[in-house]
């Protein structure tokens, strides 16, 4: 950019010593000219100066950018492995741990995990959607509300 404002300068540079009149008519024609050539030159290096620094910008995105996807994809790679290798050592005891049970009112499926059970405290199970007590378990006694129980025999009671 520097290049054409010093072609701007020569410019002005030329028509001063070509000694025009300023008030003749080519005078005030090439001294118009000079002024709008000189004032597109200003834009022009403005929005050179403005690209510059949208390209620093834009780089700098790009490489925080290419960090991130490297940190996020990195991270989902290695819970997919982790994942891989404990699906083939858990396949059996997935089916073990849990079980599940629908809801006699709403029909919300509702899973029940194993674990929530090896306590010694009386554990009641809600639906999560309509807070319907759907399975008890009473000093290992377990009793479990689900679809085979038929709830017109009981209501007729």
């Amino acid at each position: 950019m520097e290049d054409l404002k010093s072609r701007v300068a020569y410019l002005k540079g030329l028509a001063a010593g070509l000694n025009f009149d300023v008030n003749s008519r080519e005078g005030k024609l090439f001294g118009q000219v000079i002024e709008v050539i000189d004032s597109l030159a200003a834009a022009v290096t403005e929005l050179q100066d403005d690209f510059d620094d949208l390209v620093d910008y834009t780089e700098a995105l790009d490489e925080d950018l290419s960090e991130l996807e490297e940190d996020f994809y990195e991270e989902e790679d290695d819970d997919d492995d982790d994942e891989e290798e404990d699906d083939d050592d858990d396949d059996d005891d997935d089916d073990d741990e849990l079980f599940s049970v629908e809801c006699p009112d709403c029909h919300e499926i509702v899973y029940i995990d194993d674990d929530m059970l090896e306590d010694d405290d009386v554990v009641e199970i809600l639906c999560p959607n309509c807070e319907r007590v759907v399975f008890v378990n009473d000093d290992e006694d377990f009793e479990c509300f689900d679809d085979d129980l038929d709830l017109s025999d009981n209501e007729d009671k």
